[in-house]
């Protein structure tokens, strides 16, 4: 007897592992789009033509290589079929001495049919090889070695499927003729169909497995009875469950709204009424699901090359592999006022908590007709086993995404780093002033190339200003340590030239009209030295020299 739990237990997660509905439907779809892709290679009506005259029919299928020609005039009918090169060479021999202009217009068509199946033939191929590929790699991820690859490369199948029927459409000549869409041209485009579909086989699987779950713990009843989980949303927030106390048995549906339960009333009945309970597997569903999946396949096919009446098993053979893609199971609950049927299917839900469900309710609804009471402590201890697991990834996400959020801000703070100190850029700006002040002063004593005049007076008056042309550059050394930045160049102070009204006190020879014509430098960039007729402040009581007063004045 203690070895029966277990022995109920373990086909679970089998069950769980072995079913993937999207790399089912992924396999099935690239499947389909590789077998539509080959055939549409060796089908040779991409193109139809049909005509009417004179009681004669004239019908044309142009395919990728060749075209088949039939003319039909009542009962007589006549067939040719020929490649669309050769074509082009007994086009080009017949007009064999016209020229090449008239050539190309007259059988430019057959070369131009030619190269566009030539170049879709080729691009065909390469993508039956790709579709192939993922064929292989679809079976390996439902067997369990999931990934994005196999649905990237039936995505890339069906889009070079699609490019392929583009390339040759775009080739085909102009005509004034309107074909109709034949079976290899409706294959190539069902085949990109089925391969982009299965590429977003993902989300198809998403959309199965149902909206992911918030909460940790699922709904539940909440009453004083005994709850058996039948079935449970993927979310958490509907539940189909069993409830059973020493009076009623009731199979009800709750979903949670807001933070309180729902409960609504599937069956309800005494106890004592409750007379029999039938639970019905679908295996056979499971057992023949390739098959459906075949027939799904060929009548499709068959639709495009045979007859539209082949959407009649395709129809059937979907909706079974659907189903079983569903994997339903049937419930029958009896009681005195009859039987009451009921059905679950895995679509939605939490798989885990449902297999386990659906292995061990036989046993537990057997045990309700001995008399016994509802034994739910296995499906209760998984399903805090999935809430502690649900709960334990949460936290681990959490601490990534804060972890990832840090790191952001690490590097944006590392961005955004301080510029340099101010004091280094104060001690840079003061420094500018002095290098411009010096270079004025150098400019404007190399611009009065009139003071090296080589006669005596002006010598001594040059080296009497000379003697004075220290200050401005002491002065522009004591303004350097200022801290001041960029200091005016009119601030500084210097003693300003005494105005020539002053000098006509002193006894000397007249100013040479060269100097007496140098104009005043501005103030405004740096004090001119003094001129050399004027004396330093000071001299206005100093006698004249000896022997200046005879001097004959200098000639004008």
């Amino acid at each position: 007897m203690g070895d029966e739990p277990s022995s109920a237990v373990m086909p679970a997660p089998t069950v769980s592992i072995s079913r993937n509905p999207g790399a089912q439907l992924a396999l099935a779809l690239t499947v389909f789009a590789l077998v539509l892709a080959s055939n549409s290679i060796i089908n040779e009506s991409w193109l139809t033509l049909n005509a009417e005259a004179d009681g004669t029919v004239a019908s044309a299928d142009i395919g990728l290589s060749e075209i088949n020609a039939e003319l039909c005039a009542g009962t007589q009918c006549e067939s040719e079929t020929k490649d669309h090169g050769d074509s082009y060479e007994d086009c080009k021999s017949a007009l064999s001495g016209a020229k090449s202009s008239e050539v190309e217009e007259a059988c430019g068509d057959y070369k131009h049919y030619h190269n566009a199946g030539y170049v879709a033939t080729i691009m065909l191929i390469f993508s039956s090889v790709v579709l192939f590929a993922a064929t292989i790699m679809q079976t390996r991820s439902m067997m369990g070695n999931s990934g994005r690859a196999p649905n990237m490369v039936s995505a890339t199948g069906g889009i070079l499927v699609g490019l392929s029927v583009l390339v040759w459409f775009t080739m085909l000549p102009e005509s004034d003729n309107d074909p109709d869409w034949g079976q290899g041209l409706w294959m190539a485009l069902v085949a990109a169909t089925a391969g982009l579909v299965a590429g977003f086989s993902g989300t198809i699987q998403s959309w199965i497995d149902g909206p992911p779950r918030m909460r940790a713990q699922g709904v539940r009843s909440g009453l004083e009875m005994n709850e058996f989980v039948l079935k449970e949303s993927s979310c958490g927030n509907h539940t189909l469950s069993v409830l059973a106390d020493s009076d009623l048995i009731r199979v009800v549906r709750i979903d949670r709204i807001g933070a309180s339960a729902s409960i609504n009333d599937v069956l309800a009945t005494r106890r004592d009424s409750y007379t029999g309970f039938s639970h019905q597997r679908m295996d056979w569903l499971d057992d023949f699901k390739g098959l459906w999946w075949v027939l799904s396949g060929a009548s499709l096919i068959s639709v495009f090359m045979i007859s539209s009446l082949f959407l009649i098993p395709f129809t059937i053979a979907g909706l079974l592999a659907m189903l079983q893609l569903m994997d339903p199971e049937r419930f029958v609950v009896s009681t005195n006022s009859g039987n009451h049927p009921f059905y679950i299917n895995r679509w939605r839900s939490n798989r885990e908590l449902t297999n386990l469900a659906m292995d061990l309710v036989d046993e537990a609804m057997i045990a309700l007709l001995r008399g016994e009471e509802l034994n739910t402590e296995e499906l209760d201890s998984r399903a805090d086993l999935i809430a502690e697991r649900f709960s334990a990834e949460r936290e681990i996400k959490q601490a990534q995404e804060q972890a990832a959020a840090a790191e952001k801000e690490a590097f944006i703070e590392e961005a955004n780093a301080t510029p340099p100190a101010p004091a280094q850029v104060i001690a840079t700006t003061a420094e500018t002033p002095i290098v411009q002040e010096q270079l004025v002063v150098e400019t404007s004593v190399e611009t009065n190339p009139e003071e090296k005049v080589s006669e005596a007076p002006v010598v001594e008056v040059e080296t009497a200003g000379a003697q004075t042309s220290p200050l401005p550059e002491q002065v522009t050394e004591a303004a350097a340590p200022q801290p001041e930045p960029e200091p005016p160049a009119p601030q500084v102070t210097l003693p300003e030239p005494p105005a020539p009204a002053q000098v006509v006190t002193i006894p000397a020879p007249p100013p040479l009209p060269e100097v007496s014509a140098i104009p005043t430098p501005s103030p405004a960039i740096m004090p001119a030295p003094p001129l050399p007729a004027a004396a330093p402040p000071g001299m206005g009581g100093m006698p004249a020299p000896p022997g200046m007063g005879g001097m004959p004045a200098p000639p004008g």
